[in-house]
Order: structure tokens, then C-alpha cells, then sequence
């Protein structure tokens, strides 16, 4: 573990809301000068505590659904196994690899289309049938290695404040809901795709060099940004961070109920936990909430499960876990 004292966790936390904040702001909000905040971010990037800074991008506006894949493998030598993750890495329409420990070994995110009228790129035209395609063509590659694939779709999702971040155990978690994929449609053009392309690998690239490499004005950049923040397209400027450096980990929680009446119940209970990072449905699998912390270990993980368990004894049918061992590509925006 990494040692990183309060001023570097509250910078990381001012960060995780805003990464494109200037330095200047975000010193204020620190209690440092611009150019301490500046050295203390070098500083955990070096450490590979901040990892990059990518944006959370609300793409059920641009007409993409969100489809999820989960693996457990079979039969399975180290060489195939980094053959099938490179497979997948490879893929213009996988925006997510990880490698994960648990009840699942692998999980992949793929966008698919579902609306029309996508005037900036005729790629997303032809989107489900690639999707179709890729399905296809990773079954006969690779079925006989799979033991579980599992295919669920993306519904919708709550994020909490990092409060676990400022260490007080009195600060009540705020939420930002990320609604399901809406039918009403945000048109976007080539300019506004290709920003949104740049943001969500660097949401802290400067203004001045977005402009200069998309042969565009500064004014203009500016305008179209605050269009797609106006239209909620751009959910949040963040940032990404190897918790295990810190002394965390992502832990997620799926529930089965028994008693679907008590969902709702449980989501107003858990919500109130410092170190809840998410709130997610979806559906396709049977699972129907699924919850995420960082966690120190394994302990924590499984008090909260008893803490469910006492809390809801006749209501969830069962629990399964898992957590994010290594993420190999993470992106909000298909196509390389």
C-alpha cells in the first residue's frame, strides 16, 4: 500500500467530481497553493494511484444500450486465456475488459444500437449487426473455453460520493442517478462526437489543444462541451484510481431476492453506507440489485452480507460477489 496522506485524499476526492476543475479551484478547495495540487498529482501519477481521467459519458442519449458479459472459463492455459482477453481488447465495440476474482473470471462491456438518426457516424448505423457479428464470431472462437457466459443489459444506475475518502464517518453519501437509456435522442454531429471521443480517454485534456487538434476555435470547444453537459450527455469529468494502492478495493454484490416487494427497502438501507460507490439494475441473468463498495478486504465484504442477511432475513434468496483484479481497457466511447 501506498502512503498518501489527508491533503492527496482530498484532492483525489475533489478529482473523482471534477477532474477538468482548473488547479486553482481546485487548491481552494484543498487549503493548497495551484502549484502544491499540481506536484501532488504528478506525484500520484507516478505511484500509479491516478491511472487516468476518463468521462462518464450518458450513451442510451446517443442511441447505445449498454450489454454486459460475464465469463468463467474451462480448460484454459495462461496463453489462451491472455489470447482471449487480447481478443477482446482488440474489439472496436468492447469498451470494457476486466479480469475479475470471484464468482465470475472475466467481464467485457459492449454498446449495441438502439435508436436511429445517428447523423454523425454511420458506424453506429450498422452497430447491431457488428454486435451480431462479434456475438458470433466469439462463439466459435472460444465457446469450448467458456464454462459460464452470462449476458445481462444495463437498466440503470446510482453513484455516491467517495465519502470513505475524507475518513468522516458522519458525512451521509450524496447520489447522482445515471438514468436508463432514454428514447429521446441527442443529435450529434462529427465535431461533437470527436470531442466526446477525446474526453472520455483524457477528460483533462486542455481546451487550447482540443481546439488545435480538431482544427476548431476555443470559443467553440467551450460551446459545444457546455451543450453536451446541458443535454446530460456528459455525465462527469473523473477520474481513475488503483484503490489497492490505498488500501481498497472494488467489491460488487449481486442479490437475488425472494421477496421483490423489499427491494426499494434495501436500496433506502444501503445507500446510507460510506462506502457505497454504486447502485446498479439490470436484467437478463436473474439479478435483481447490485451493489458496490470499496473495501479494505473481505471482512468488510462479508459484514455487510450478514448485515443484509439480519436486516432482510426472509427477502434475498442469495448473494454472489466478485471484484475488478485487473482492468485492461475501459472506455465510454466505442470505436478506437
Amino acid at each position: 500500500m501506498t502512503k498518501i496522506d489527508k491533503k492527496d485524499l482530498k484532492i483525489i476526492y475533489h478529482l473523482l467530481h471534477n477532474s477538468r476543475q482548473p488547479l486553482s479551484i481546485l487548491g481552494k478547495k484543498v487549503g493548497l497553493s495551484r502549484k502544491v495540487v499540481e506536484y501532488r498529482i504528478n506525484r500520484l501519477e507516478k505511484q500509479g494511484i491516478i491511472t487516468g481521467y476518463p468521462t462518464s459519458i450518458q450513451n442510451g442519449l446517443l442511441g447505445l444500450g449498454l450489454v454486459r458479459f460475464y465469463y468463467n472459463f474451462q480448460f484454459v492455459s495462461p496463453e489462451k486465456k491472455q489470447e482471449i482477453i487480447e481478443y477482446f481488447i482488440n474489439s472496436d465495440i468492447v469498451t470494457l475488459v476486466s479480469e475479475l476474482e470471484g464468482s465470475y473470471d472475466l467481464q467485457i462491456n459492449v454498446y449495441v444500437h438502439t435508436l436511429k438518426n445517428l447523423e454523425y457516424s454511420l458506424k453506429y448505423q450498422n452497430l447491431f449487426l457488428k454486435f451480431a457479428s462479434f456475438y458470433d464470431q466469439t462463439q466459435k472462437k472460444y465457446r469450448k473455453y467458456f464454462d459460464e457466459q452470462i449476458m445481462t443489459v444495463f437498466q440503470k444506475s446510482t453513484f455516491f460520493d467517495p465519502v470513505f475518502l475524507l475518513g468522516d464517518k458522519n458525512f451521509t453519501p450524496s447520489s447522482i442517478p445515471i438514468p436508463p437509456p432514454s428514447f429521446k435522442e441527442v443529435l450529434i454531429d462529427k465535431l461533437d462526437f470527436e470531442i466526446l471521443r477525446k474526453l472520455a480517454v483524457n477528460a483533462r485534456i486542455p481546451t487550447v489543444k482540443l481546439a488545435k487538434d480538431l482544427n476548431v476555435t476555443t470559443a467553440t470547444v467551450i460551446s459545444r462541451i457546455k451543450r453536451l453537459i446541458d443535454e446530460k450527455v456528459v455525465i462527469n469529468f473523473g477520474v481513475s484510481i488503483d484503490l489497492r494502492k490505498i488500501g481498497y478495493r472494488i467489491y460488487n454484490i449481486e442479490i437475488n431476492l425472494k421477496d421483490y416487494d423489499k427491494k426499494y427497502e434495501i436500496i433506502d438501507y444501503i445507500q446510507n453506507n460510506k462506502n457505497i460507490s454504486e447502485i446498479e439494475e439490470t436484467f437478463g441473468r436473474g439479478v435483481d440489485l447490485e451493489f458496490e463498495f470499496a473495501l479494505k478486504d473481505e471482512t468488510e465484504l462479508q459484514y455487510i452480507i450478514n448485515d443484509l442477511s439480519q436486516k432482510f432475513p426472509e427477502t434475498i434468496k442469495n448473494f454472489r460477489y466478485y471484484h475488478h483484479e485487473k482492468i485492461h481497457k475501459y472506455n465510454h466511447i466505442p470505436f478506437k
